[in-house]
């Protein structure tokens, strides 16, 4: 594209070598405050350049940590993109704090397991969905030398389940189809509330020992019904079997005990993805890096199911060879989602960050200004963006060389605080993505002799 020069104090024979660089780089030169550069008594002026391609692929990074996050994550969806997603929750659940007084005369009535829903999810909330609860045949202890569980952990449970239910959830009014406010409420078998109410009455070690009870019990798994995929809701934390019983006499008195959540620092998430027949198939562990040029020029982005997007800068270096360089002045990153790739259902995430990255796929120290805030075009869907500064990034990897802008970049993240219980995810074009409106892009500003 074409510019305007500004020369001060310059010779025709200055003219020339200035032309050929604006013949190779189609580049324009805004006017952009800057201080202590100059060649003599000549002031530079400032060069646009938005050529320098980034190499763009999908990093599988096998697992993390989903204990202690505060949050059940239930349910299944279906995402054209990202394949069958599921999230299964196990949990250790404790004696009642303190123990009830059960006489002779108390009358067991019946039990039930209570989850209250957190208002979020992910996917279509319009469908019914299933979920089952199984009592656990292994105490929830960390595997090995583990000090958490991670996502990809499970739990041996007994496959016939000891209740389920149908229910449409309704969570941003904080309803479901069950009409009792937030809460949803599962039948367990009486046999297993008669059982746990006789420990009651009688109280052995089994039920006054908190140890000796989770052995006993071991814990429970709630997970979805795999033929009525819908979306995965958050739950809290604050799951619970409660026993209903009864005082008889001349006025009936209702009583209830709950045995809660034991361990809110054992309790996971176990989640997992079946990508068969979608964009990202071949992005696993035996494959764990896809380049975007052979993904139909996208990149993808779901930490919660273990991918990232790496970005590569190989050819940056080759600005300082320029006949006109002197310095960086700027450059700023535009990270695009693929219109129609997202909606109201699949979500985009909100925040995302930029860290440092290496051959091994690893994720390093957040940059500076490495925060990336969504901006979305909701009228026609062409500017929907994360932008970044990265000048102080672009001006080490220039410094650095070709050699080590080849093997290290960035990686895009969502924050640690999020990336374990958000399920947002974002389909990013490359720079030859065949929608040019949703190529990534590098802006670079440099100052220029000429």
């Amino acid at each position: 594209m074409a510019r305007n020069l500004y020369f001060r104090n310059r010779s025709s024979l200055r003219l020339l070598p200035a032309l050929v660089v604006i013949a190779i780089f189609g580049c324009t030169k805004p006017q952009i405050a800057f201080q202590n550069l100059g060649n003599g008594s000549n002031t530079p002026n400032i060069v646009t350049i938005d050529t320098f391609a980034v190499q763009v692929s999908t990093v599988f990074l096998d697992s993390f940590t989903t204990s202690g996050t505060k949050a059940q994550l239930l349910g299944r969806y279906i995402d054209p993109y990202f394949g069958t997603i599921t999230s299964q929750s196990y949990t250790d659940i404790g004696t009642p704090s303190p123990l009830p007084t059960i006489t002779n005369y108390s009358v067991y009535d019946s039990i039930q397991l209570i989850m209250r829903i957190d208002r979020t999810f992910y996917g279509d909330t319009s469908k019914v969905q299933r979920f089952l609860v199984s009592q656990l045949t292994q105490v929830m202890n960390f595997p090995g030398t583990q000090t958490a569980f991670y996502n990809n952990n499970s739990i041996p449970y007994d496959p016939v389940p000891l209740g389920s239910v149908d229910v449409r959830i309704n969570p941003t009014a904080g309803l479901t189809t069950q009409r009792i406010g937030d809460t949803i409420k599962i039948k367990m078998p009486n046999s297993l509330g008669q059982q746990l109410f006789g420990l009651l009455y009688r109280q052995p070690d089994t039920i006054t020992n908190p140890a000796i009870f989770r052995g006993y019990f071991k814990g429970l798994t709630v997970y979805p019904d795999t033929t009525l995929p819908g979306a995965v809701y958050g739950f809290k934390d604050t799951m619970m079997l409660r026993l209903f019983y009864h005082e008889p006499g001349v006025v009936v008195t209702q009583k209830s005990t709950d045995f809660g959540v034991v361990n809110q620092f054992s309790q996971f998430n176990q989640i997992s993805a079946d990508r068969t027949g979608t964009p990202t198939q071949n992005v696993n562990r035996q494959t764990p890096e896809l380049q975007s040029t052979v993904s139909g020029n996208e990149a993808f982005l779901q930490p919660i199911t273990s991918l990232y997007v790496k970005l590569l800068f190989p050819t940056i270096s080759n600005l300082a060879g320029y006949p006109d360089y002197l310095a960086i002045m700027k450059a700023t990153l535009e990270i695009k989602p693929v219109q129609g790739t997202y909606s109201p259902i699949y979500n985009l995430p909100p925040l995302v960050n930029l860290s440092l990255t290496g051959e091994g796929n690893t994720i390093g120290a957040q940059l500076p200004a490495g925060s990336g805030n969504l901006s979305i075009d909701y009228l026609y869907g062409t500017n929907t963006n994360y932008s970044y500064d990265i000048t102080a990034y672009i001006q080490g990897a220039i410094a650095q060389g070709a050699p080590n802008n080849a093997k290290n970049g960035l990686i895009i993240v969502t924050p640690a605080a999020v990336f374990n219980t958000m399920f947002n995810r974002a389909v990013i074009g490359n720079s030859y993505n065949a929608q040019k409106s949703n190529q990534i892009s590098l802006k670079i500003y440099y100052a220029s002799y000429y």
